[in-house]
């Protein structure tokens, strides 16, 4: 009897031991990838790849006042950028296969277009950054 006893305190034990590892990879479902480059990466980082004259992230989240890392990786045979004029966002013009990155702070709030601004690009390289407290 004593011996189920004790068995039964080790394994709650073990169990509350465990519980602060399972919270921290259990995710509570915010954010996520979707397709919508939230705050998806290990940290803030996001990265967008061009690639067939398209970003693959059309849809990017941030919180203002916020430090994000911002890769523009560029995976087609022509140079891109991508410019967020309006939120004094611009990673330089990026070589094919290479890749781009800056820390980014956004201090305002709104919904803000990306595109590529190289000439004729834009019309399918662009997507929205939504700023939010």
């Amino acid at each position: 009897m004593k011996r189920a006893r004790r068995s039964l305190l080790v394994v709650a034990a073990l169990m509350l031991l465990a519980l602060p590892v399972l919270a921290a990879c259990g995710g509570g479902g915010g954010g996520g990838n979707e397709g919508n480059g939230g705050d998806q990466a290990a940290g803030n980082k996001i990265t967008v790849t061009a690639q067939n004259m398209s970003f693959d992230q059309t849809e990017i989240n941030l919180k203002k006042g916020q430090t994000y890392t911002i890769e523009l990786v560029n995976n087609d045979s022509v140079q891109h950028d991508l410019v967020a004029e309006q939120l004094g966002l611009e990673i330089g013009l990026t070589d094919p296969g290479k890749s781009t990155s800056i820390e980014f702070t956004p201090q305002q709030t709104g919904d803000f277009e990306f595109i590529c601004t190289v000439p004729g690009h834009s019309a399918t390289m662009k997507g929205t950054i939504h700023v939010t407290e």
